[in-house]
Protein backbone atom coordinates (compact mmCIF):
# COMPACT_ATOMS: atom_id res chain seq x y z
CA UNK A 1 0.00 0.00 0.00
CA UNK A 2 1.57 3.26 -1.12
CA UNK A 3 0.93 6.38 0.91
CA UNK A 4 1.64 10.05 0.81
CA UNK A 5 1.80 11.83 4.15
CA UNK A 6 0.46 15.33 4.69
CA UNK A 7 1.98 17.02 7.73
CA UNK A 8 0.02 20.08 8.81
CA UNK A 9 2.09 22.41 10.99
CA UNK A 10 1.20 25.47 13.05
CA UNK A 11 3.51 27.51 15.31
CA UNK A 12 2.80 26.64 18.94
CA UNK A 13 5.37 28.42 21.08
CA UNK A 14 9.00 29.41 20.79
CA UNK A 15 10.82 26.44 19.18
CA UNK A 16 7.77 24.17 19.25
CA UNK A 17 5.06 23.33 16.72
CA UNK A 18 1.63 21.74 16.65
CA UNK A 19 1.52 19.01 14.02
CA UNK A 20 -1.12 16.78 12.47
CA UNK A 21 -0.07 13.78 10.39
CA UNK A 22 -2.57 12.63 7.79
CA UNK A 23 -1.86 9.56 5.59
CA UNK A 24 -3.42 9.69 2.13
CA UNK A 25 -3.62 6.59 -0.07
CA UNK A 26 -1.62 7.10 -3.23
CA UNK A 27 -4.44 5.95 -5.50
CA UNK A 28 -4.18 9.09 -7.61
CA UNK A 29 -1.54 10.74 -9.74
CA UNK A 30 -0.05 13.94 -8.36
CA UNK A 31 0.83 15.89 -5.24
CA UNK A 32 -1.93 18.34 -6.14
CA UNK A 33 -4.41 15.44 -5.99
CA UNK A 34 -3.07 14.61 -2.52
CA UNK A 35 -3.75 18.18 -1.35
CA UNK A 36 -7.32 17.98 -2.68
CA UNK A 37 -7.90 14.65 -0.92
CA UNK A 38 -6.40 16.04 2.29
CA UNK A 39 -8.92 18.89 2.31
CA UNK A 40 -11.80 16.45 1.78
CA UNK A 41 -10.46 14.05 4.42
CA UNK A 42 -9.86 16.60 7.12
CA UNK A 43 -13.41 17.94 6.90
CA UNK A 44 -14.85 14.47 7.57
CA UNK A 45 -12.41 13.02 10.07
CA UNK A 46 -11.30 13.52 13.62
CA UNK A 47 -7.66 14.46 13.61
CA UNK A 48 -5.06 14.01 16.32
CA UNK A 49 -2.76 16.92 17.03
CA UNK A 50 0.55 16.71 18.83
CA UNK A 51 3.07 19.27 20.04
CA UNK A 52 6.77 18.71 19.49
CA UNK A 53 10.01 20.62 19.79
CA UNK A 54 11.76 21.83 16.66
CA UNK A 55 15.17 20.20 16.46
CA UNK A 56 16.30 21.29 13.00
CA UNK A 57 15.47 24.89 12.15
CA UNK A 58 14.79 25.55 8.45
CA UNK A 59 15.57 29.04 7.20
CA UNK A 60 12.81 30.50 5.03
CA UNK A 61 15.43 32.20 2.87
CA UNK A 62 16.90 28.80 1.88
CA UNK A 63 13.62 27.37 0.60
CA UNK A 64 13.57 26.90 -3.18
CA UNK A 65 11.07 29.05 -5.05
CA UNK A 66 9.22 28.01 -8.21
CA UNK A 67 8.64 31.56 -9.50
CA UNK A 68 11.06 34.33 -10.43
CA UNK A 69 10.21 37.87 -9.32
CA UNK A 70 8.40 38.59 -12.60
CA UNK A 71 5.99 35.75 -11.77
CA UNK A 72 4.90 37.46 -8.54
CA UNK A 73 2.16 39.86 -9.61
CA UNK A 74 -0.32 40.54 -6.81
CA UNK A 75 1.72 43.03 -4.77
CA UNK A 76 -1.40 44.53 -3.20
CA UNK A 77 -2.27 41.10 -1.76
CA UNK A 78 1.19 40.72 -0.23
CA UNK A 79 0.94 44.13 1.42
CA UNK A 80 -2.44 43.21 2.89
CA UNK A 81 -1.02 39.94 4.22
CA UNK A 82 1.93 41.75 5.82
CA UNK A 83 -0.43 44.02 7.75
CA UNK A 84 -2.45 40.98 8.85
CA UNK A 85 0.67 39.18 10.11
CA UNK A 86 1.92 42.27 11.92
CA UNK A 87 -1.42 42.32 13.79
CA UNK A 88 -0.69 38.77 14.99
CA UNK A 89 -3.00 36.97 12.58
CA UNK A 90 -1.88 34.08 10.38
CA UNK A 91 -2.44 33.92 6.64
CA UNK A 92 -4.62 30.87 6.00
CA UNK A 93 -6.90 29.48 3.30
CA UNK A 94 -10.65 30.04 3.35
CA UNK A 95 -10.95 26.68 5.14
CA UNK A 96 -8.44 27.91 7.78
CA UNK A 97 -5.67 25.56 6.63
CA UNK A 98 -2.13 26.65 5.75
CA UNK A 99 -1.84 27.85 2.17
CA UNK A 100 1.94 27.52 2.26
CA UNK A 101 2.68 24.08 0.82
CA UNK A 102 6.06 22.40 0.49
CA UNK A 103 7.83 19.20 -0.39
CA UNK A 104 11.33 18.02 0.47
CA UNK A 105 13.80 16.40 -1.91
CA UNK A 106 16.10 13.47 -1.25
CA UNK A 107 18.88 16.08 -0.95
CA UNK A 108 17.02 17.66 1.98
CA UNK A 109 15.96 20.73 -0.03
CA UNK A 110 12.60 22.30 0.73
CA UNK A 111 10.56 23.45 -2.28
CA UNK A 112 7.67 25.89 -2.02
CA UNK A 113 5.11 24.77 -4.57
CA UNK A 114 2.19 26.89 -3.39
CA UNK A 115 1.95 30.07 -1.33
CA UNK A 116 4.73 32.31 -2.65
CA UNK A 117 2.78 35.49 -1.84
CA UNK A 118 2.11 34.27 1.71
CA UNK A 119 5.73 33.23 2.28
CA UNK A 120 7.02 36.59 1.06
CA UNK A 121 4.59 38.36 3.39
CA UNK A 122 5.79 36.35 6.42
CA UNK A 123 9.41 37.02 5.52
CA UNK A 124 8.79 40.72 5.00
CA UNK A 125 7.06 40.78 8.41
CA UNK A 126 10.23 39.42 10.02
CA UNK A 127 9.71 35.65 10.17
CA UNK A 128 12.95 33.76 9.58
CA UNK A 129 12.22 30.07 10.19
CA UNK A 130 9.72 27.60 8.78
CA UNK A 131 8.41 26.68 12.22
CA UNK A 132 7.22 30.29 12.59
CA UNK A 133 4.64 29.98 9.83
CA UNK A 134 1.67 27.61 9.26
CA UNK A 135 2.44 25.17 6.45
CA UNK A 136 1.79 21.80 4.88
CA UNK A 137 4.54 19.37 3.92
CA UNK A 138 3.71 16.57 1.48
CA UNK A 139 5.93 13.51 1.95
CA UNK A 140 6.41 9.99 0.71
CA UNK A 141 8.35 7.07 2.14
CA UNK A 142 11.61 8.37 3.59
CA UNK A 143 10.18 11.85 4.13
CA UNK A 144 10.85 13.22 0.66
CA UNK A 145 9.47 13.14 -2.90
CA UNK A 146 11.20 12.20 -6.14
CA UNK A 147 12.27 14.56 -8.92
CA UNK A 148 9.61 12.94 -11.08
CA UNK A 149 6.96 14.02 -8.58
CA UNK A 150 8.37 17.57 -8.54
CA UNK A 151 7.95 17.90 -12.31
CA UNK A 152 4.17 18.17 -11.84
CA UNK A 153 4.66 21.70 -10.52
CA UNK A 154 5.63 22.77 -14.03
CA UNK A 155 2.31 21.67 -15.49
CA UNK A 156 2.26 20.76 -19.19
CA UNK A 157 5.84 22.00 -19.45
CA UNK A 158 7.10 19.08 -17.34
CA UNK A 159 7.82 17.07 -20.49
CA UNK A 160 10.45 19.65 -21.44
CA UNK A 161 12.36 18.86 -18.23
CA UNK A 162 13.15 15.30 -19.20
CA UNK A 163 16.91 14.76 -18.77
CA UNK A 164 17.21 18.28 -17.34
CA UNK A 165 17.62 19.55 -13.79
CA UNK A 166 14.35 21.17 -12.69
CA UNK A 167 16.38 23.38 -10.34
CA UNK A 168 17.48 25.42 -13.34
CA UNK A 169 13.91 26.43 -14.15
CA UNK A 170 10.86 28.20 -12.75
CA UNK A 171 7.31 28.62 -13.99
CA UNK A 172 5.46 31.86 -14.73
CA UNK A 173 1.72 31.39 -15.16
CA UNK A 174 1.26 35.12 -15.83
CA UNK A 175 2.66 35.05 -19.39
CA UNK A 176 1.67 33.33 -22.66
CA UNK A 177 2.03 29.55 -22.69
CA UNK A 178 5.17 29.48 -24.85
CA UNK A 179 7.01 31.71 -22.34
CA UNK A 180 5.85 30.09 -19.08
CA UNK A 181 8.86 27.82 -18.54
CA UNK A 182 11.71 30.19 -17.65
CA UNK A 183 15.36 30.00 -16.69
CA UNK A 184 15.83 30.48 -12.96
CA UNK A 185 16.98 33.95 -11.83
CA UNK A 186 16.44 33.72 -8.06
CA UNK A 187 17.79 30.54 -6.44
CA UNK A 188 15.75 30.68 -3.23
CA UNK A 189 13.19 32.68 -1.27
CA UNK A 190 15.91 34.88 0.23
CA UNK A 191 17.02 36.04 -3.21
CA UNK A 192 13.40 36.45 -4.29
CA UNK A 193 12.59 38.62 -1.27
CA UNK A 194 15.65 40.80 -1.91
CA UNK A 195 14.49 41.54 -5.45
CA UNK A 196 10.85 42.09 -4.39
CA UNK A 197 11.58 44.47 -1.52
CA UNK A 198 11.26 47.64 -3.58
CA UNK A 199 7.85 46.62 -4.90
CA UNK A 200 6.56 45.33 -1.56
CA UNK A 201 7.76 48.36 0.42
CA UNK A 202 4.83 49.72 2.42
Amino acid sequence: MKLRIVEMVYPYSLNSIETTIIPILKTHKTIYDTVDLFEQYILKSKIKKSVKDVKNKVLLRDIINLHNSDGIKIIKQIKSMIKQIEKGKDVLSKQKYPNIKLVKTKNNEFILFDGHHSMLAYMFAGKKYLDEVPHLIIKEKGGYVSDKEIHVFFGKHSTKLKNKDWRDYVINWEVPKEKQLCKRKQSNMGELLKVMKKEISL
